[in-house]
């Protein structure tokens, strides 16, 4: 067997492959040609930008202000779970002096003044409905009789 390209067996050298990279690309401006017309480009009035970015900057900063200071607008009062559950409790066992095991309350519920909602309890073994009234906006409330 021959070798056509020559090379180990001690026959004529490897001839030289027939394709060469590419070279890298060179830079060069975008256009030497003169292009269409650029458009003219409409200025913004300094007395017009102020003119309705005061306003936004206004409202924006009012409804910051007002959402941190008034409660109810984006600070809501609500009642801490587990704490409304154990004054209920401890209503239904010291004023009421039911033997009461358990008590669950809704999560989130806002203190919002004269609002009533119902919590479930375990009153001697046996499952009961607690209706609870929100007195003030501090938080205290009232804790009406099982059913």
């Amino acid at each position: 067997m021959t070798n056509s390209y020559g090379g180990a067996d001690g026959g004529s050298p490897a001839p030289a492959p027939r394709w060469a990279p590419a070279p890298p690309p060179q830079w060069r401006p975008a256009a030497t040609e003169p292009s269409a017309p650029a458009e003219r480009r409409r200025r913004v009035s300094p007395k017009l930008a102020v003119a309705v970015a005061g306003p936004v900057v206004l409202v924006v900063a009012l409804v910051a202000v007002l959402g941190l200071a008034w409660p109810g607008f984006l600070n809501k009062k609500v009642f801490d779970t587990a704490t409304l559950q154990q004054g209920v409790l401890s209503v239904l066992r010291d004023d009421y002096q039911l033997d009461a095991d358990l008590v669950a309350c809704p999560p989130g519920r806002s203190v919002t003044v004269g609002s009533r909602f119902s919590c479930s309890a375990q009153v001697a073994g046996a499952p009961k409905t607690v209706t609870v009234t929100v007195l003030s906006s501090d938080g205290r409330f009232e804790v009406g009789r099982p059913q």
